[in-house]
């Protein structure tokens, strides 16, 4: 959590106030409606004055003339305020849809070592519920803030015209209010903070249960999830209830005060009627001017609600805004030359740690030719996905230690980069949209998408499904079975003909007949290719050109199938290993 300080304004504003560019013309015209709507609101009392005064020897024409003239006042004020909100408002409304964008935008721009640290539920609370906040901070918060300045300046000058000592009397309990509200609005901050805390904790949360409710019935732990929930709720009920009593104390506070004010007037005012150094209308008028600043004052502990929620909330996206990926957004950005790779892959010296004081990988070194297939082979742990992820970018190399054809991977473009290099993953991830469009994206050609299946081994079963290749797939492709899944995935890394393509075990779901189908397009395709491939099977190690043994995270041998068999002890009894699994796989099948 961040500590509460004495932070400036403009510094917690920072993303903020650029999305404000081009909304001159509506906040002008906001404040200008606004002042309009406070003008006509304060002519109502001055006018009640004028009528109590005139109304004391009446006549009909009299009356009617007040009369039209309070509703005409009325009709104005109504339509001014009705539309000072509908400007001001709107452009809490402007600022929200820019700030989602630009924080989905900034989502979609963070690596792996951010986004692996934070919860997914929290990440979409703070792009949800905190940016309505931001919105609420911005809009009906701004604008309620605006009146009370507006009211204030409207109303003093008019009281202080008509009685001095009566408005100093009748306003002596406001500084209380403000000096106390000064006192409570750290702590609502914080207590604000807490809330948005525990909203994200607990979004998290069922974002993680919805996601694993097939294996929490699988293992009859519904209950225990559920005084997991009734936990977090709980945490979440406390918090706001804490930040509701604060919240509460404002109104009462205020109404008290301007109760006293009102009994002030009464007592005090009606002395002065009495003898004749007041007159009735004034008297009125005083009335009607304190009950204008009563609720506009009485709405000052929202709008101190509403300000500590939207900067607490907004303090938690300020949090995702200023994340920087290990990739400068320059060098992301930089110039993408068009032209297709060979395929080269250069590792010089790789050394790689999650924590400092456990590497994964140490010292890794190898020269890769374009156009090979390449077989990562090793006993669980040995570092295999992470050295894929590395080559991906996924995870950031130190710098010198990979090369793409000769250029250091930190300096490649993205574009460029996501062009000639793709990558298959272990945990294949489908969107909830048709599969042609899971695969291409939208922007592949049907053919291409047709020979990727292909070469995946997916074509025939995916003109089988029921609408063919446009049939929707379910949520993380429920639809699939985990074969299809893995084969889908295989089939988008391939669909934009990359120069290297990186396989994470993608055959650990498909039969041994489809796994030999596959190898075989791949060998096929392998002169566009550069192929590395994690193998957790016999058939992918012998389909390789060259074998990478590591051990305890580093290289414990290079050499081909036959080249390692014959020579390397643990390389035999990884393959006898292999060999068993699949012998028991196919007894099972």
């Amino acid at each position: 959590m961040i500590t509460v300080q004495a932070t400036s304004l403009q510094v917690r504003l920072r993303h903020l106030l650029p999305l404000f560019r081009g909304q001159g013309p509506a906040f002008a015209w906001g404040f200008l409606l606004l002042a309009l709507t406070n003008v006509t609101a304060a002519a109502i009392p001055y006018v009640m004055k004028l009528a109590t005064e005139a109304l004391l020897t009446p006549t009909r024409a009299d009356v009617d003339l007040w009369v039209a003239a309070l509703i005409g006042l009325a009709v104005t004020n109504a339509f001014f305020r009705v539309h000072s909100r509908m400007r001001i408002f709107g452009i809490g409304r402007d600022v929200e849809y820019a700030l989602r964008k630009s924080y989905h935008a900034k989502l979609l721009s963070l690596d792996a070592p951010f986004l692996d640290r934070e919860k997914t539920g929290d990440l979409a609370s703070r792009g949800a519920a905190d940016v309505s906040s931001v919105r609420m901070f911005v809009g009906p918060g701004f604008l309620q803030i605006s009146n009370v300045v507006m009211v204030y300046a409207a109303t003093l000058p008019v009281m202080l015209g008509l009685d001095p000592w009566l408005t100093l009397y009748a306003l002596a309990p406001i500084p209380l209010v403000l000096g106390l509200s000064r006192l409570l609005t750290r702590r609502m901050y914080r207590l604000s903070r807490v809330v948005a805390d525990h909203f994200g904790l607990l979004s998290g949360f069922i974002q993680e249960a919805v996601a694993g409710m097939a294996v929490i019935r699988a293992h009859a732990r519904e209950q225990e999830w559920n005084r997991r929930f009734e936990v977090e709720a709980e945490e979440l009920c406390r918090a706001s209830l804490a930040h509701s009593r604060l919240q509460s104390l404002f109104a009462p506070m205020v109404v008290l005060a301007g109760s006293i004010g009102g009994w002030i007037i009464l007592a005090h005012g009606g002395y002065e009627v009495a003898a004749g150094r007041l007159t009735m209308g004034d008297f009125v008028a005083f009335s009607g001017y304190l009950a204008m600043l009563i609720w506009p004052t009485v709405g000052f502990g929202w709008i101190l609600s509403v300000m500590q929620r939207g900067l607490a909330a907004l303090d938690r996206i300020n949090r995702v805004m200023d994340a920087r990926p290990f990739l400068s957004p320059e060098a992301a950005a930089g110039a993408d030359p068009g032209g297709r790779w060979p395929g080269a892959i250069s590792i010089r010296g790789l050394r790689f740690a999650y924590r400092p004081s456990d590497p994964v990988l140490r010292d890794i070194s190898l020269e890769i030719p374009p156009g090979t297939l390449i077989g990562l082979a090793g006993r669980v742990g040995c570092g295999k996905s992470t050295l894929l992820h590395l080559l991906a970018r996924i995870q950031p190399a130190p710098p010198g230690t990979i090369l793409m054809d000769g250029r250091e991977l930190s300096t490649i473009p993205e574009a460029e980069l996501r062009r000639n290099l793709a990558m298959a993953p272990q945990e294949s991830f489908l969107f909830s949209i048709p599969l042609d469009k899971n695969i291409g994206f939208g922007t592949a050609a049907p053919e291409s998408i047709r020979e990727a299946l292909r070469v995946a081994a997916l074509e025939e079963e995916a003109l089988a499904f029921p609408q063919g290749l446009e049939t929707l797939i379910g949520e993380r492709g429920i639809t699939l079975s985990g074969g299809q899944r893995q084969r889908a995935a295989l089939a988008r890394a391939l669909v934009g003909d990359p120069a290297i393509l990186l396989l994470d075990d993608v055959f650990s779901h498909v039969d041994a007949r489809t796994e030999e189908r596959i190898l075989d397009n791949l060998r096929l395709l392998k002169r566009r290719h550069t192929v590395v491939m994690v193998c957790h099977r016999v058939a992918a190690l012998k389909h390789a050109d060259r074998i990478c043994l590591l051990e305890n995270g580093g290289v414990a041998a290079w050499g081909t199938h036959e080249e390692l068999l014959n020579s390397m002890q643990l390389y035999r009894d990884l393959h006898d290993s292999m060999s068993r699994a699949e012998a028991l796989e196919a007894l099972a099948g």
